[in-house]
């Protein structure tokens, strides 16, 4: 029995999705949970898994193409499976939430018209075509399935008496969203109307000849190696970027702090006997610490909503981290509330998450601070970039052996800067100034994080 393969959600706020990758061609055998696919959603690609043994009879969203969530995008069967498409794909949940497939619908129909060499018409449509003398092999139906429907044979009717553009509705659609004007074209359809190729094709020169028109000043001088385009990840990167720096108001503090005590306190909690030892990263520590400092500081664990700033109960701490196909910010969820042990335990998760590429989009939500290093690529001090809609973020560079002077005499001391980039228009310079400041309290002095509380 025929299975659909279906766009998950994978979020609540998600809505859409594309599909990255195929890991199966139509007619391979695929073994039920056995990945089938790869599909990007907001800033996670993760796979999606064969409901049921069999074998992938269709492919209905291909590489590269976005779809809306709880669309089918596959089909599994048996080996030989006849399908009736728009009778299998008429109780999709996307119908039921009201998202047309219908192009999708159009696309297959057409596919199956082809290879069967029938033309799909109903029967008052074929009258009509009759009736007007329009050629049905020039029509490409806008109906269930591909099928000819009258509105369809007038159309072309009306074309060829009228003079207007023989163009097919696919086409014609297509020439609309591209921009293309489709009375310059000449189509190499019958009687040369225009088809979906001829309209792909001036698609492509219209490209090529923007790119060539969007050259920067100097291009002339300059071989282009390669045009990498902006979609996926880099794409939704590209866009919060941009929104950060337009909605926000952004101020970026720094402050060289002593670190000798936080590698200390890391190394000490890693000796001993091997059941007593305690390995956590310096992200655990940070985490640890601004978690504290925010409870401390609530205006920095805040966000702009409407016309108040609302300031979150909940402290989630995202930790910058870097994937294969660029920057993630997973979160640890009330980072507060849990020891060095469980910040460590969950961020070694997601590290997990990120490299086997499993990460959802729930595990980049909700967050309300972000902590982001380069310590491990040497670099020293950056300025941060905030991740919208949250107040804060902040940045940890290398630690450095360096000379510092020490009540009058010079010494090897371990430092490490601080960039504390925030929304100047909810916390104000002096604030963040206070906040940094008690971030480098702990860090110089991270005993108190079992001193005072848990």
């Amino acid at each position: 029995m025929a299975t659909k393969i279906m766009m998950p959600q994978a979020g609540q706020d998600i809505t859409e999705g594309r599909v990255v990758k195929w890991l199966k061609a139509e007619g391979d055998t695929v073994k039920q949970g056995e990945p089938i696919c790869e599909v990007e959603t907001e800033k996670v690609v993760f796979e999606v898994e064969s409901p049921v043994d069999g074998v992938l009879l269709k492919i209905i969203v291909p590489d590269g193409e976005k779809t809306q969530i709880f669309s089918t995008i596959g089909i599994v069967g048996a080996q030989g499976e006849e399908i009736d498409l728009d009778e299998f794909l008429a109780g999709d949940k996307e119908e039921k939430k009201g998202v047309d497939v219908s192009d999708i619908r159009k696309r297959l129909g057409k596919k199956e018209a082809v290879d069967t060499g029938k033309v799909k018409i109903s029967g008052r449509a074929r009258k009509l075509a009759e009736k007007k003398g329009v050629d049905l092999s020039t029509i490409e139906g806008t109906g269930p399935g591909g099928r000819i429907v009258e509105k369809d044979v007038m159309r072309a009717a009306e074309e060829g008496v009228d003079g207007k553009v023989r163009i097919s509705p696919v086409a014609r659609k297509m020439a609309e969203d591209h921009g293309i004007e489709i009375d310059k074209m000449k189509g190499t359809g019958p009687g040369d109307r225009i088809m979906k190729e001829d309209v792909e094709r001036a698609a492509e020169e219209k490209a090529r000849g923007k790119a060539v028109a969007d050259k920067p000043v100097g291009a002339a001088f300059k071989e282009v190696k390669e045009v990498v385009p902006i979609r996926g990840v880099r794409q939704v990167i590209f866009e919060r970027m941009h929104e950060s720096l337009q909605q926000s108001a952004q101020l970026t503090i720094t402050m060289e702090v002593d670190a000798a005590e936080l590698v200390r306190f890391r190394k000490v909690l890693g000796e001993g006997p091997e059941d007593e030892r305690i390995r956590v990263s310096y992200n655990a520590i940070l985490v640890k610490i601004l978690a504290r400092v925010l409870e401390e500081h609530p205006q920095m664990n805040s966000s702009v909503v409407g016309d108040g700033i609302w300031l979150w109960e909940s402290v989630n701490l995202g930790v910058a981290m870097d994937a294969p196909g660029g920057l993630v910010v997973p979160v640890v969820r009330n980072a507060n509330e849990k020891d060095l042990l469980a910040i460590q335990k969950e961020m070694d998760e997601l590290a997990s998450k990120v490299r086997s590429k499993k990460l959802v989009p729930g595990d980049l939500q909700g967050g309300t601070f972000t902590l982001t290093s380069l310590g491990f690529l040497d670099v020293e001090a950056f300025t941060p970039i905030l991740n919208p809609p949250e107040t804060g973020i902040l940045g940890v560079g290398k630690i450095v052996e360096k000379p510092v002077v020490e009540n009058g005499e010079i010494k090897v001391g371990q430092r490490m800067v601080l960039s504390l980039t925030f929304d100047h228009r909810i916390v104000d310079g002096a604030d963040g100034g206070r906040f940094l400041k008690r971030v480098k309290t702990y860090i110089e002095k991270p005993y108190h994080l079992i001193a005072i509380g848990s």
